[in-house]
């Protein structure tokens, strides 16, 4: 089944369509496309009412998406609206609108949902496990903070920060020395309250997500001479953004635009978002953070197979039974979920795009799957040699739903996803039968292909597709971000096992970055164009 989710932003408007496995929690991403409408600029925000212009832009971006959604095949539909239309006095004009041109609901979400499912979206896409975590999200016209691990939130809060907000109360009309100086103490005053709450909470990552971030990171990593990309992951240092925030000043958003990184369309808003940044930096006492690119409309699809998930439990789902079973077992032992997880769906897709090759039984995509959430529960035993132990573990864990016959294959799938292949001197490859041997290295080498395409843990390949030729197969992966370890520890794994049991060459390559954001054409028109003039060198 698939999922479209619309996030409309004071800002930005998002879209994301997910095809989604509802036996196996795992989703892929088949289309994603972003139109920067401005719903809440020229003073929209400021008046609390959204102008005419502004409304029509946003329901003809918002009734697009949902046709591409639909055309793409999504069964279900979700939008959502953030800062600008919570505040507007005419928000239900807009919602109105919104129903007649493309019969969809949009949902103001209030300021804790927002929040809510901001953590759900960065908690399931970068790992953060036990941790305790500060993450931010610079929007439009506000800023979301959120404490919270890697599995439920403990502080939610907004804040009326936003770049287009912060632009058009002290830039728009003009910069000047003076209007910079009022905006940073404006967001000095707002967030010192917020700043003495949040460092009563010992965390220790600093996350930071939003159109903002990612195009700060842009242009920091341009500066650094590392080549354009998308940066989640990437880290932000208090000192660069100095740097960057003291050059940028001296610009006009006409010179910014020329800014290798830069996105042309923040050119002007981006000084008031990094202020924000710079300043929840340094109020919270830290030098750096880290870029994540997961957010909003993540979290709504996030929260709705997690619903889905919840309701199959209360039905007594036997299949999800089993998996639950596996899953506690990593969860007992520490093992990174959000890694476990994104191996599987990207084991699950080798399965089916090789499954000509192989062969095998939809019983052994299960298998699969169920070694992929376990193939690291060895490592709280130790690091170097968490393939052997982890089988170790598996064969004298209590699995409910499992038969002994089938723990033992998934067991043997976890020895063999690293490290040496099978020799006839181990115990489980001298019992087995040719038949299970085939299955064994078959199984075994998609694991090692998928944890592989994970390399850095970051969940950066979106995605595959798999091309099967004469004695070749050609995967190529789907990210936002430079991939190279990911493709060169895969072709490595790949050549040693599946390849070899199969008698196949494996070539693997990146598909242009983004290729799905670019599927709807030009689908991130100009924004109205706002003044700005160069500050002073002396701001």
């Amino acid at each position: 089944m698939l999922l479209g989710a619309i996030d409309v932003g004071t800002n930005s408007i998002h879209l994301i369509v997910v095809e989604m496995d509802p036996h196996f929690g795992t989703s892929r991403t088949v289309l994603k496309a972003r139109e920067m409408v401005r719903l809440g600029g020229g003073a929209a925000l400021a008046r609390g009412h959204l102008g005419k212009k502004a409304v029509a832009r946003g329901v003809e971006a918002i009734a697009k998406f949902a046709e591409a959604a639909r055309a793409a095949g999504a069964s279900d539909l979700r939008a959502v609206a953030t800062s600008a239309v919570r505040e507007a006095s005419n928000r239900e004009e807009f919602v109105e609108a919104v129903r007649t041109a493309c019969d969809l609901t949009l949902d103001v979400l209030d300021e804790a949902e927002e929040a809510r499912l901001i953590h759900l979206g960065v908690s399931r896409g970068y790992p953060i496990g036990e941790r305790m975590a500060c993450i931010f999200d610079i929007g439009g016209g506000s800023t979301e903070f959120i404490i919270g691990d890697g599995h439920r939130p403990y502080f939610l809060h907004s804040l009326r920060l936003g770049s287009l907000r912060l632009y058009d109360d002290y830039l728009a009309e003009g910069a000047s020395q003076l209007g910079y100086l009022a905006l940073e103490r404006h967001v000095r005053d707002v967030f010192g309250p917020l700043a003495h709450t949040l460092s009563d909470y010992p965390f220790e990552l600093l996350i930071g997500t939003s159109g903002t971030v990612m195009g700060l990171a842009a242009l920091d990593a341009a500066a650094s001479g590392v080549p354009e990309q998308r940066a989640h992951g990437y880290v932000l240092r208090l000192d660069r953004l100095r740097a960057l925030q003291d050059m940028m000043l001296t610009m006009s958003p006409a010179e910014r635009r020329k800014m290798p990184g830069m996105n042309p369309r923040r050119s002007d808003i981006i000084v008031a978002g990094n202020a924000i940044v710079m300043t929840a930096l340094e109020m919270l006492g830290r030098d750096r953070l880290i870029v994540c690119e997961r957010a909003l409309r993540d979290g709504i699809v996030v929260d709705y197979v997690e619903r889905n998930l919840a309701l199959a439990r209360k039905l007594g789902d036997d299949r999800l039974r089993r998996f639950d079973a596996l899953s506690a077992l990593a969860e007992r032992l520490g093992a990174d979920d959000v890694h476990g997880r994104h191996v599987a769906g990207l084991a699950l897709q080798l399965f089916d795009g090789l499954v000509s090759i192989h062969g095998f039984e939809p019983a052994d995509r299960d298998l699969l799957f169920g070694a992929a959430l376990v193939h690291d529960v060895g490592r709280a035993v130790n690091v170097s040699g968490h393939h052997k132990h982890g089988a170790y573990v598996i064969r004298n864990a209590a699995l409910d739903g499992w038969r002994p016959e089938e723990v033992e294959t998934i067991a043997t799938i976890v020895r063999y996803h690293r490290k040496a292949a099978p020799k006839a001197v181990h115990p489980e490859w001298a019992s087995a039968t040719p038949q299970a041997r085939k299955k064994i290295e078959g199984l075994a080498g998609l694991l090692r292909i998928a944890d592989g395409l994970d390399r850095r843990r970051l969940g950066v390949v979106a995605g595959l597709e798999v091309d099967v030729g004469l004695g070749v197969a050609v995967v190529r992966v789907r990210a936002g971000q430079d991939v190279a370890p990911e493709l060169q520890a895969a072709a490595t794994k790949a050549a040693e096992m599946f390849g070899r049991a199969f008698g196949i060459v494996f070539s693997f390559a990146a598909l242009p970055i983004d290729p799905y954001e670019a599927s709807l054409g030009e689908n991130e028109r100009s924004a109205p164009e706002l003044s700005g003039m160069a500050l002073p060198e002396s701001a």
